[in-house]
């Protein structure tokens, strides 16, 4: 339906405009331009439609209830007076002090995320991120009016936290600036007056990703009977904990640090608590069959502690993050002469020299524990298995960017898949350890 049908002239029949299902715009009574935007999600916007050098352009005059039939219109006549002198009105404090700044939508946008959305945010979240945009925009930006912001002055202001190495933070200032724009557009209708560029993301040259040593799943198999014959003259418990760290792929720590009473063997299940999740949030490992194989050996071997891989000299205290790294050394997958220090081969280096190289003559590459989730990743996203990178990534626990999401009511997200993954997995793992 036309606005030009849609005609209103009281507060009270403001007041008993529904939402439908879609937007309406009405045209006040009076010729005067103003026009209320009824939002079919709800919420009711003045509007002024006016023209300044020959373009049709929009000023938002505030919220119903908040402004009034009687001071939209108030608005509308100063509007006009600056009109009638030559001054866009858009283009002003003057209208309505600071109503149009970017402090002043940036605001809005944080009362709108703390009582309309479906997540609402705390207090403690609301006030992080308002220091977040103080800091990376705001005392820089905040009185402007947010028709003037360019994406180029955004750009500058998250380049500068950048180059201090506040690499996430600066991510983040993005994020929430985009959110902020596409608030503004969408409960404003300024799309015809702000910088259209950032309701896209403003582009972070984010810290690049260090990814540790990993194995070449080609030398898996290699692998398996070195840490097989690593029993022979190392510690079993140390070689049984490489090979749980492989089944599962969790974060080496996580490993390390995991308690009897967080295994639950009759459903198959390892729920870590979120108080030993580098992301704080609980996780839940679905145990493959040779999973609980090899938990069943750790079992016999300290099942009378509460940890599963209790230090030799503290049994209260997990075993070193060192101790699955030396053990791998000393099989042989260490540093290339050039990469230790000054160049020069280190005495261990020379002491297990010749547990460096392939049985076809290749040298080791260097590979650390945590480098086998890197190289699980890989494998399942290349796997002619269809595994789905979501259910992949969440049994990485790796938490999604640009998402707000709660962890605990979609821990067990994809669990079926997971479970069929791990599964695949744990008899992958078991063909390679048999693979001449």
């Amino acid at each position: 339906m036309s606005d030009d049908k849609l005609i209103i002239a009281t507060h009270k029949h403001v007041e008993h405009l529904k939402p439908s299902d879609r937007d309406e715009w009405y045209r006040v009574a009076g010729g005067t331009g103003l026009r209320l935007l009824v939002r079919k999600q709800g919420g009711k916007y003045w509007r002024l439609k006016y023209r300044f050098n020959k373009k049709q352009k929009t000023l938002a005059l505030g919220v119903f209830p908040n402004v009034t039939l009687k001071q939209a219109k108030d608005a509308t006549i100063k509007a006009k007076a600056m009109l009638a002198d030559g001054v866009d009105p858009g283009d002003t404090k003057s209208t309505n002090t600071n109503d149009n700044s970017l402090r002043f939508y940036a605001a809005k946008w944080l009362e709108y995320q703390s009582q309309a959305t479906a997540r609402v945010w705390s207090e403690d979240h609301k006030a992080r991120v308002w220091k977040r945009l103080e800091n990376g925009i705001l005392k820089k930006l905040g009185d402007k009016l947010i028709t003037d912001v360019r994406k180029e002055d955004v750009r500058r202001l998250i380049e500068n936290v950048e180059a201090k190495g506040h690499h996430e933070t600066a991510k983040r200032i993005a994020d929430d600036t985009q959110r902020l724009f596409e608030y503004v557009v969408d409960q404003y209708s300024l799309e015809d007056d702000v910088d259209i560029r950032l309701l896209r993301p403003v582009k972070v040259i984010s810290k690049p990703v260090v990814h540790r040593e990993a194995l070449d799943i080609k030398n898996l198999p290699f692998f398996m009977q070195d840490l097989a014959n690593y029993t022979q003259t190392g510690r079993e418990l140390t070689a049984l904990a490489i090979e749980l760290l492989i089944l599962t792929f969790v974060r080496s720590g996580e490993l390390r640090g995991a308690r009897w009473e967080e295994f639950d063997l009759d459903n198959k299940v390892w729920s870590i608590p979120a108080e030993r999740m580098k992301m704080k949030r609980p996780h839940e490992v679905p145990l493959s069959a040779k999973a609980l194989d090899v938990i069943k050996r750790i079992k016999r071997i300290t099942g009378h502690y509460e940890l599963l891989f209790p230090s030799e000299t503290k049994p209260d205290e997990p075993m070193s993050d060192n101790t699955m790294r030396q053990a791998m050394f000393k099989m042989g997958y260490f540093p290339k002469a050039k990469d230790t220090k000054d160049g020069k081969i280190a005495k261990t280096y020379l002491k297990y020299q010749d547990n460096a190289h392939y049985p076809d003559g290749r040298l080791k590459e260097k590979a650390v524990p945590h480098g086998f989730r890197t190289m699980a990743s890989s494998t399942l996203h290349e796997s002619d298995q269809k595994f789905r990178s979501d259910a992949i990534e969440r049994q990485l626990a790796h938490v999604e960017q640009n998402k707000v999401k709660d962890a605990y009511s979609h821990k067990a997200e994809y669990w079926d898949e997971r479970v069929e993954m791990m599964e695949w997995w744990g008899d992958f793992v078991n063909e390679q350890r048999e693979t001449e």
